[in-house]
C-alpha cells in the first residue's frame, strides 16, 4: 500500500523537486568561486586620473560589462583615481578574451546622418531586451539580429528634427503610391579620434567593396565611401605616389589629434614622416572580407530610413512625429556569430561608455585562497551540525519520530539550493556558503518553531491541529519577508555601491532559501509532523477512552 505522506501534493513536490536538483548537480556540476578554485585578476589603467566619483562609475560601468546578470563571482574595486582591479573565478580562455575585449573598448556608440550626430548610446534609456522584435531570425541566407531600444526625450526630438524629409521619392505606383529612396544612418561604436592614413589603391579598393556590399559586416550595395568618410567626420589622409601626404591635411589633423591610424601598405617613410610631424602612429588591423576603411573607422551597422520615420506625410517640422522606440539590425552568416553580437552591443549600450578609455589591461592567474580542504571540512562541519541538531530534538521532544522529517527537510533544502546554484552557474563563493549555512539555521528554528505550535506547546494549545499548523506558517512566512525586506536592498543596490557587491552571493542564497523554506519545504514539513502528531494524539485519545 502507497505511503499516505506521498500522496500529499507538498511533499510529492518537494521529493520531486529534489530529484531534479540532483540531475542539475549531476549534469551541469557546481561552480566554484574565486576562493576555493582561484581565478583572474586585471589591472585596469585609465589614460588619466579621474576623481573619485568618476573612477566610482567607470567601476560600475566595468562590472555591468563583465557580469551582466550579477550571477559571476566577481569583484571590482578602484585603486586610486587611475585603476581598477577586477578579480574573477573565471578561467576559460574564451570567456576571459571576451570580458577582456568588454574592458578595454569605450563603448562610445554614435549614430550619424549626413555628417552629424542623431544620437549616442548615452542617450539610449532602455535596451528592450523582452521586445518581440529583440533578437535574431534566419532571413534567407542570413542571420539578422535586432535590437530594440527606448531614446531619451532629448534625443528623440533630435532624431525627428534631424531625418525630417530625409526620402526622396523615385517613382510613384498607378494609384499614385510613392517609391521612396531614405538616407542612411551609420552606426559607429568607438570611433577613432585619429588621422586616416591610407594608399591611393587601398582607397581605390575600400570605395569598390563598399559599392559591392557585405551583408554579414552589415554594408548594404551602393554605399559610397565619400559618404562614410563625412559621417565619421574624420580626417582620411591618402599617400600619393611620390609617397607624400598633403600638408595642408597634416596640419588640419594635428590641430585634432596627435594620432595616426596607418594601413599596412603605407610604407615607413611615411610614417617616420608622421612621427617626426608630431603623430603617434598605429597600425590599423584589416579584417578578412570587410573594407579596411570601414574596420578601422569600427563602423558597424548602415541602415536606411524609412518614409514614416521621416514624415514625409507632415508638411512643416513642427508637426512632426516624434520616435522614441527604434532599432538597430545587422546580419551575420551564422547563428552563433549573430547571437554574440547583439549581446554584445546590448551589454554596451546598457552599461554605457567609458568616461575615460583604458590605457592598458594588465592579467595574472590568482591561486585560491581556502582550496579544496576547506569546503571539504565546510560539508564535514555542516553532516556534524545535522547530527547535533538531531540529538537536540530528540532531548527536546523525547520523540525520535521527529527527527526524520527536520533531517529530512534540512537536506532537501540544501540539495535544492544546491540545484539552484548549478542551474544559474553563479559560482559557490565565501559568500554563497554563508548563505547556505544561514538558510539551514533558519531553516531548523522554523521546523522547531512548528514543532512546537503542533505539538501544542505555545498559546495556541488549545486549538486544533489545523489551527495550530496554520498559526505556525503564519510565524514562518512573516519571517521569511523580514528576510526579504533586509536582503533585498543589497541585491538592489551591490552594483552601485563598492563594497556591497561581496555580499551579493550572500543575499541570493538567503532569500532563495527563504522563499524556498515558505512555499516548498516548510508546508510539506508540516504536513509530515500534523501526521505524526495527529497519529499520536488520536493513540493518546483511543488510550483515554480505553481506560475510562
Amino acid at each position: 500500500m502507497t505511503n499516505p505522506l506521498l500522496r500529499n501534493w507538498q511533499i510529492t513536490f518537494v521529493v520531486a523537486l529534489v530529484i531534479i536538483s540532483i540531475l542539475l548537480v549531476a549534469t551541469m556540476g557546481i561552480k566554484l568561486g574565486l576562493d576555493f578554485q582561484g581565478g583572474t585578476l586585471y589591472q585596469v589603467e585609465l589614460q588619466k586620473q579621474v576623481s573619485n566619483e568618476e573612477i566610482a562609475r567607470i567601476s560600475n560601468i566595468i562590472s555591468q560589462r563583465i557580469d551582466p546578470s550579477g550571477l559571476m563571482d566577481a569583484s571590482v574595486t578602484p585603486v586610486g583615481g587611475q585603476f581598477i582591479v577586477v578579480q574573477l573565478s573565471e578561467t576559460d580562455p574564451v570567456m576571459l578574451e571576451k570580458i577582456e575585449s568588454r574592458m578595454r573598448q569605450q563603448g562610445k556608440f554614435e549614430a550619424t546622418l549626413n555628417g552629424e550626430i542623431v544620437f549616442t548610446g548615452d542617450e539610449i534609456k532602455k535596451v528592450l531586451r523582452g521586445d518581440n522584435y529583440y533578437g535574431v531570425a534566419k532571413i534567407a541566407s542570413t542571420y539578422e539580429w535586432r535590437l530594440p531600444f527606448v531614446l531619451n526625450d532629448v534625443a528623440a526630438k533630435r532624431f525627428a528634427e534631424k531625418t525630417f524629409h530625409q526620402c526622396t521619392a523615385t517613382s510613384f505606383a498607378a494609384n499614385g503610391t510613392p517609391t521612396y529612396d531614405c538616407e542612411k544612418t551609420v552606426f559607429f561604436l568607438d570611433k577613432p579620434n585619429a588621422l586616416i592614413v591610407l594608399t591611393q589603391d587601398e582607397y581605390d579598393l575600400d570605395s569598390d567593396l563598399l559599392a559591392t556590399g557585405n551583408r554579414n559586416a552589415n554594408i548594404p550595395a551602393g554605399t559610397e565611401i565619400e559618404s562614410l568618410i563625412q559621417d565619421a567626420n574624420t580626417i582620411i589622409a591618402i599617400v600619393d605616389a611620390n609617397n607624400s601626404i598633403d600638408l595642408n591635411l597634416i596640419s588640419a589633423a594635428l590641430a585634432r589629434t596627435d594620432i595616426a591610424i596607418v594601413s599596412p601598405k603605407v610604407l615607413e617613410s611615411v610614417k617616420n614622416d608622421l612621427n617626426a610631424a608630431g603623430f603617434e602612429v598605429r597600425n590599423g588591423a584589416s579584417v578578412n572580407g570587410e573594407p579596411w576603411i570601414w574596420s578601422n573607422l569600427n563602423a558597424r551597422q548602415i541602415i536606411s530610413l524609412t518614409e514614416n520615420i521621416t514624415n514625409e506625410d507632415k508638411s512643416d517640422p513642427a508637426q512632426a512625429e516624434i520616435f522614441s522606440q527604434l532599432s538597430i539590425s545587422g546580419g551575420r552568416e551564422t547563428l552563433d556569430v549573430a547571437k554574440a553580437d547583439l549581446e554584445e552591443l546590448t551589454i554596451l549600450l546598457e552599461s554605457g561608455s567609458l568616461p575615460t578609455p583604458v590605457k592598458s589591461i594588465s592579467k595574472e592567474t590568482i591561486s585560491p585562497s581556502l582550496g579544496e580542504s576547506f569546503l571539504n571540512n565546510i560539508i564535514l562541519m555542516g553532516v556534524l551540525a545535522l547530527i547535533a541538531v538531531a540529538l537536540v530534538i530528540v532531548i527536546r521532544y523525547r520523540a525520535p519520530k521527529l527527527v526524520i522529517p527536520i533531517v529530512f527537510t534540512g537536506m532537501s533544502e540544501i540539495i535544492i539550493l544546491m540545484g539552484f546554484m548549478s542551474f544559474i552557474q553563479r559560482p559557490l563563493d565565501l559568500a554563497a556558503f554563508a548563505g547556505i549555512i544561514a538558510a539551514i539555521g533558519t531553516g531548523v528554528d522554523s521546523e522547531i518553531v512548528i514543532t512546537d505550535e503542533i505539538l501544542g506547546k505555545s498559546k495556541h494549545a488549545t486549538e486544533s491541529l489545523v489551527q495550530r499548523a496554520k498559526a505556525a506558517l503564519f510565524i514562518i512566512m512573516t519571517s521569511a519577508f523580514t528576510v526579504l525586506g533586509v536582503m533585498g536592498p543589497i541585491i538592489l543596490f551591490s552594483r552601485s555601491l563598492p563594497g556591497l557587491d561581496r555580499l551579493f552571493g550572500f543575499a541570493v542564497v538567503t532569500i532563495f532559501g527563504a522563499l524556498v523554506g515558505v512555499f516548498i519545504t516548510r508546508p510539506a514539513f508540516t504536513k509530515i509532523v500534523e501526521k505524526i502528531v495527529g497519529s499520536h494524539e488520536r493513540k493518546q485519545a483511543k488510550k483515554e477512552e480505553t481506560n475510562n
